[in-house]
């Protein structure tokens, strides 16, 4: 059976590098859940970071067993919600200037940090479908309207119950981008200050998509930028990277079920689909990355091809050493991000079992799927079936 596989020792040693980077930057280091819902991994997880943060209720709740403080945002929050997260999480992102009025001050008398997510207008994404300040984005509030809403002094109890902002603009962001951000947010900032002199901030959440793991990302243009937007407050700095804190720390190993030879061309059918294992690989037209068997340039190609109907779904093509055989391991590199976040019972497939792997405890299988956890997808609302 296929399987996807988390080394936490290596799990251990990027997120140790990535807390040096946001040393070096003067930020905190936060976790957004939303790539990695792995609570198997918290106990390695926790020592490097602030807190995590979530997307909506159910994502918050499983991020307490992380046992650091939670952060949630999402595009909108039901009201029979409300006291529930207030419970589970620290801070309480809002998305819109009208949920704002109608739920921060609450938050706020429950003891909540209130946040509000802003859309600067602009972004370092190449992709629309990545880009969350893209052209009628559904994501935060722009600028000016922000502006307005703090200059209106009937919104002042919304004012006041506000103690942090929250922005998101990168995606797979260098070190000049995320320096970039931090400029043309400070001045955004600056001008919120000169809307509203009672504006008080206690933090600032600068969102994800940094490549923090890479070697010298707190570069000195990314971090004066972060010190000249501390000067502006005793506010403290948050990133909430997700996808390069996990990515390479995850592999999905598959099998060969059979191979069909074509012409010069063998195509191995694999006991995986990434339109049910691996959808971020889809949407985002990536093509991955095999660690074994090995590659050889001139080698024998193959087409490595998924077990699902679909006629796209396919992996690859590689050129291997040697010819694959049925029962050979594939190992997919990269994989430790959104993977098994976004599992799909297309064509009744089943999911791979999850295994967390460590030199001193071996493999250990966190997660594992049956027939009924399928059937339960169609009768949530009568269990006694199964």
């Amino acid at each position: 059976m296929a399987k996807y596989k988390i080394d936490l020792d290596r799990l251990a040693a990027d997120f140790a590098t990535a807390k040096t980077n946001a040393d070096g930057l003067g930020v905190s280091l936060a976790m957004a859940l939303k790539g990695f819902p792995c609570p198997a991994a918290f106990p390695v997880i926790a020592p490097y970071i602030s807190a995590v943060t979530a997307s909506g209720l159910f994502e918050a709740k499983l991020g307490a067993l992380a046992k650091v403080p939670v952060h949630v945002h999402a595009p909108a929050y039901r009201a029979d919600e409300m006291d529930e997260l207030c419970k589970v999480c620290s801070h309480i992102v809002f998305n819109s200037l009208a949920q704002l009025k109608a739920f921060g001050p609450a938050c706020a008398a429950a003891g909540c940090h209130v946040g509000l997510r802003i859309n600067p207008g602009f972004s370092f994404a190449d992709s629309l479908k990545y880009d969350p300040c893209c052209p009628d984005s559904r994501f935060g509030v722009l600028p000016d309207e922000f502006i307005a809403f703090l200059a209106a002094p009937v919104n002042a109890d919304a004012v006041a119950a506000l103690d942090g902002l929250h922005v998101h603009a990168l995606c797979e962001g260098r070190p000049p981008a995320f320096a970039k951000l931090v400029e043309r947010f400070t001045r955004q900032v600056e001008s919120f200050f000169a809307a509203n002199g009672s504006l008080k901030l206690n933090w600032i959440n600068l969102g994800g998509g940094q490549t923090i793991n890479d070697p010298g990302y707190a570069t000195e243009r990314a971090s004066a930028a972060v010190a000249e937007l501390r000067r502006m407050g005793p506010f403290e700095v948050i990133i909430e990277p997700s996808e390069y804190l996990v990515r390479y720390a995850g592999t999905i190993e598959a099998n060969v079920l059979d191979v069909i030879h074509r012409g010069q061309k063998d195509i191995a059918i694999l006991d995986v689909s990434l339109v049910c294992h691996a959808t971020d690989v889809v949407i985002y037209d990536m093509r991955p990355d095999i660690l074994r068997p090995a590659q050889r340039a001139g080698g024998r190609k193959t087409i490595l091809g998924a077990v699902s109907c679909l006629a796209g779904d396919v992996i690859g093509q590689y050129e291997f050493d040697r010819p694959l055989v049925v029962g050979d391991t594939v190992e997919i590199g990269g994989m430790g991000c959104y993977s098994f976040a976004q599992q799909s019972w297309f064509n009744g497939i089943r999911h791979p079992d999850l295994v967390v792997i460590s030199q001193e405890k071996g493999e250990k299988v966190a997660v594992s799927w049956s027939f009924n956890d399928y059937l339960r997808d169609f009768f949530r609302d009568d269990t006694s079936r199964v």
